[in-house]
């Protein structure tokens, strides 16, 4: 972590910086592409189908790499209970809200995430609250707020997909933060083994609940399920894990805020989703979050390793 020394303050390392700006990519464009995915497959089909294959290509690309496949014994317990948060969760909950609600919403209410990453740090005391980092949030949040004026508007017919992105947006921060430790397994190997980990109970749920899952499913579908294993599982995910390393999980959150304008913008490009001001204004104050959030004081007191 490198410290400006006039100031004394933290600043985010160039390559966190590289790494937020592809895995925004690969997470925001990849919900309308999803969106074709639970429209042919059933959730949990679609789910357990891209976190294993995800888990199966990146364990075969750590091996390729020569790295050791192989979980130390002390941290097979840990990387289980990080995959049923940050796959299992996470994977099921917004795939069940992207049937309920359109792409770009769906990507702003999953990406909540912030405000709880920030309320679990600061209760497990690994994280403390400053004027600015508050301004910062509360700004992101206003930027949520904005963006989900309408959705929140007809409240009384989307509760369900509403409070499913949420617990998404729970199961992620909780994810972020477990993953927060000094681990000896090399991160491309942790991502492999999470995933391949958290889709197993999708993959037995979906055995007890999907009946016949692939009778619809057509050319459209092998894509959406290709596009979400290699773009959002295989980049997305590897590059979130190595971030991780880099930068604490409540700044790593925050700082994937401008993730729903990228979902946004892809769902009016692919399935011609409408925008209206609440976009302008949610960018707008996406920008000043960030502005607070990828320089801050005090970053290498937060910083657990």
């Amino acid at each position: 972590m490198r410290v400006t020394p006039t100031t004394g303050k933290s600043a985010i390392p160039p390559k966190a910086i590289l790494l937020l700006v592809l895995i925004t990519l690969a997470f925001g464009s990849g919900w309308p592409i999803m969106k074709y995915g639970v429209v042919e497959l059933p959730v949990l089909t679609f789910r357990w189908l891209t976190a294993i294959l995800s888990g199966v290509g990146v364990l075969t690309l750590a091996c390729i790499m020569g790295h050791r496949l192989r979980l130390y014994r002390e941290e097979i317990g840990i990387t289980f209970v990080c995959g049923l948060f940050n796959v299992t969760g996470w994977f099921y909950f917004s795939g069940l809200g992207l049937t309920m609600l359109n792409a770009g919403r769906s990507t702003i209410l999953a990406y909540t995430h912030p405000l709880f990453a920030f309320l679990i740090a600061l209760a497990i005391g690994h994280d403390r609250l400053s004027p600015r980092r508050v301004f910062g949030l509360a700004c992101g949040m206003g930027a949520v707020a904005a963006l989900s004026a309408r959705d929140f508007s007809t409240f009384g017919d989307l509760p369900f997909g509403i409070l499913a992105m949420l617990a998404a947006a729970a199961c992620f921060a909780a994810g972020a933060n477990l993953q927060k430790r000094g681990w000896r397994t090399q991160s491309t190997v942790l991502a492999g083994w999470q995933l391949l980990l958290g889709g197993l109970p999708l993959l037995m749920l979906s055995l007890i609940f999907d009946a016949d899952p692939f009778a619809n499913f057509t050319i459209l579908g092998v894509g959406a399920v290709a596009y979400t294993v290699l773009i959002g599982n295989m980049i997305g995910f590897v590059l979130w894990l190595k971030l991780l390393e880099l930068i604490p999980a409540p700044i790593a959150t925050l700082s994937l805020l401008p993730v729903p304008m990228i979902g946004i913008t892809s769902g009016v490009i692919i399935l011609g989703e409408s925008v209206g001001w609440q976009e302008g204004g949610a960018l707008a104050l996406i920008t000043i979050a960030l502005a607070n959030t990828l320089t801050l004081p005090s970053l290498t007191a937060l910083k657990k390793r």
